[in-house]
Formats: structure tokens, sequence, C-alpha cells
């Protein structure tokens, strides 16, 4: 196979993990790589409203990723496009079909559609927009597939074996203080802060993710996870927050007073110190 890579980039400052996985992945395996650089203006737009309005900062970002490549893909001729795992199938959500098909894939909640209306105003147009939508005609000329439905997809061994080709995580470069590993969404640091931004609306968050992969993979028990869980799921990187609030144009202050309307009432309270914590903790 002669395989081609379309990546979307997020316009945050790369860690320098980031920098050489890109830069490996085209070297070690003699793939050519056709990254989307979002233009910037729209994404701080979108950024803000979507992060005000609904907790979703990245949301023009991730909507990108699934279907930019679609749109490639189409425009290349190269029908086999293939995807990691099923999202909704792997960790949950609706449509979480076993299949192999990658067609129903935007209908999960990362990639979820948004109306025109959600977007467009205030600087953006329905022509900046335009490779957030595929159409029925690019889909049907298309087999996307999910790799997960032919291999077992357990992030964990799929970590050693990349660091077999020259994968590099966070060791000695950055010890993020909401996560239980080095290894997952490395790239930039800005990027996290949606990821996070379930803690406040679920009461749970990505040591809780991981934590819970763990347990299942074997590499940890219950009683374990649980002490890392109440370390760390609440403490969102205050890199990520920097990196963030300096993209967007936001004061750490005003940063925080928007997350702190989309903490929900029902999983938590406030303390004497003016902190939310959960009602009911682990």
């Amino acid at each position: 196979m002669n395989p081609i890579l379309f990546t979307v980039e997020d316009n945050f400052p790369m860690t320098k993990a980031g920098i050489h996985n890109l830069k490996n992945l085209s070297e070690t395996f003699s793939c050519t790589i056709i990254s989307c650089k979002p233009n910037i203006k729209v994404q701080k737009i979108l950024m803000r409203k979507l992060f005000e309005k609904y907790g979703k900062p990245t949301w023009y970002l991730d909507r990108l990723i699934y279907t930019y490549p679609l749109h490639m893909a189409y425009k290349f001729h190269t029908p086999m496009l293939c995807y990691g795992e099923n999202v909704s199938l792997t960790y949950g959500g609706d449509f979480a079909d076993d299949t192999y098909s990658a067609k129903e894939q935007l209908k999960n909640g990362v990639a979820l559609n948004m109306p025109l209306n959600e977007l467009v105003g205030d600087g953006v147009t329905e022509d900046d927009l335009s490779l957030l939508y595929v159409s029925e005609d690019i889909l049907n000329e298309l087999d996307p597939f999910y790799l997960s439905y032919f291999v077992d997809w357990n992030s964990y061994k799929n970590y050693q074996l990349a660091k077999k080709f020259g994968f590099h995580d966070l060791t000695h470069e950055w010890d993020r203080t909401h996560t239980a590993e080095n290894f997952d969404q490395v790239d930039s640091r800005a990027y996290l802060v949606h990821a996070w931004m379930k803690y406040p609306k679920f009461g749970h968050a990505s040591a809780t993710d991981y934590t819970s992969r763990f347990i299942r993979y074997g590499m940890m028990t219950r009683e374990e996870a649980v002490k890392i869980v109440k370390e760390h799921d609440h403490k969102l990187d205050p890199l990520a927050v920097r990196d963030f609030c300096e993209f967007c144009g936001y004061t750490e202050r005003e940063f925080w007073k928007i997350v702190d309307k989309f903490y929900n009432p029902d999983l938590f309270t406030k303390n004497e110190f003016d902190e939310w914590i959960l009602k009911n903790p682990l």
C-alpha cells in the first residue's frame, strides 16, 4: 500500500513531542502528510462563541478532524479511508454499532453536526465553513472504515507499539496535572481544555477515562484508580489554561468565570473556600 495521511492542526503552540511525532510519522513510514491549518480568525471566533455558550471550545477543530479527511479522500480518489477507533462503540455514545464502516461517524458525540445559524455571523460566513459539511454524493464515493473493527483496540498496547517506531510521550517535558497518563493527546496544551470540560458538566474527566481503561486492561485495581482520580481529575493543567487564554484572548479570570457557569449543581456544591466539590465523590 502507498498511504497518504490527512491531518488537522489546531493552531496552538505544539509540544516538543508533538512536533517530533508528526515528523517521525512521515520519515519512519515514508508517508506524505497533507495538513489542514484552519482559518485562525474563524477558529478564534467559533472557539469563544461555543465555549461561552456550550462549553465546547474545540468543536470546530473536532468536526474538521472527521470531515477534512473525507473531502481529501474524495479529491485524491482514495476511497479506502482508514480511521482508528469507532469512538461511539469504544468509549460509549449513540450509533455504537459494531461495524467496519465509518460512514455514520459524523453522528457521534464528538463531531455532531451543528446548525449553520449557530455558527454564521460575527465575522464567520458560510463559505468559511465549507469543510465542516460532507455531502451524500461524496460519502457515496468513499468506503471509510475503522481499523478497530479488524484489530483489538487497546490504547496502552497502541502506545507501546508506537514507541517502537519512535513515538515520543511527554516524559521529561510536561507533567500534566489532570491526567493519569502521559501519552494521549500530547500534541498541544490548549486543546486539552475541551476534554476537561466534561468534569464540571458530568463530574468526571481524563483521569477517570484512563484509569477506567487501565482497570479493564487488568493494569490497575479500582482502589488504585480511585486514588488517582481524586488527585487529578479536577485539576485542569495551568499550562493548558494559559495557552488557551492566550489564543482566545481571555484573561484567566474571564476563563474561570465562564467555566464556573457550567458546573452542574446536581453534582457539585461549593465548600468554605469557594471551590466546587463533588457531592458524592468516589
